[in-house]
């Protein structure tokens, strides 16, 4: 085994330990609450403060939402994923373009804060997309709203659980489809060859909201200026 496997093992080692605290911070959690809810209990509406720290007091993290308040203000976190497919063993080259989208539903809008990326590997541990020379573009089918100024190298997307954040939220209105476009750029016209599998997965990360116009959403982003 080489170094470079080497780190990579380790880094699978940290990113494992790493989950197994947090799992195990949330199991403490799960079981506080049992124990707290093992006697139904109930409590009146006295206002939406006073509604946020109750649902606090008795909700998982995972599902508080952001904001109490009226139907069209409600906030919840939420991800769509996309995924990639070059196949075993592919050739890279300019003209090698793989595409995907995902589609928001027509219950909420998104507000879309950050992107990730994850790389599957074959038997023997090898994905080929990992440090290949690719790039990716972003861009809403409809308006053809591009979300990048020029095409974005891959490995500038935070891998797995470190997730690049947007430097300004994006809103995709509901219904909208996203296109994301991946392809080569090697130094030379001709393919180079990768090995391993050539699956991605992306991850887009932000919030589901309930909106009557975009000025309103826009507003709470901005703070209303």
């Amino acid at each position: 085994m080489n170094q470079y496997d080497l780190m990579r093992v380790q880094q699978e080692i940290d990113m494992l330990t790493i989950k197994r605290r947090e799992l195990r911070k949330k199991l403490k959690s799960i079981e506080a609450r049992e124990h707290y809810l093992s006697e139904p209990k109930q409590f009146a509406y006295s206002g939406a403060k006073q509604f946020r720290a109750d649902l606090a007091a008795n909700l998982n993290e995972s599902m508080m939402p952001v904001n109490i308040g009226g139907i069209d203000e409600v906030m919840w976190p939420y991800y769509f994923q996309a995924q990639i497919d070059f196949g075993t063993d592919p050739l890279c080259a300019r003209n090698i373009i793989e595409e995907t989208f995902f589609q928001v539903d027509e219950e909420a809008c998104f507000l879309m804060m950050g992107i990730s990326r994850e790389h599957n590997t074959d038997a023997d541990g090898l994905s080929a997309t990992w440090k290949a020379p690719l790039v990716v573009e972003i861009e809403d089918r409809q308006s053809t709203r591009k979300f990048n100024a020029g095409p974005i190298p891959l490995q500038s997307f935070g891998e797995n659980s470190l997730i690049s954040v947007w430097p300004t939220p994006m809103l995709i209105l509901n219904s909208a489809i996203m296109d994301v476009k991946v392809y080569g750029i090697p130094a030379s016209a001709s393919p180079q060859q990768l090995t391993g599998n050539g699956e991605i997965q992306f991850s887009f990360f932000g919030y589901r909201t309930r909106i009557q116009n975009a000025q309103k959403i826009l507003s709470m982003v901005y703070g209303g200026q």
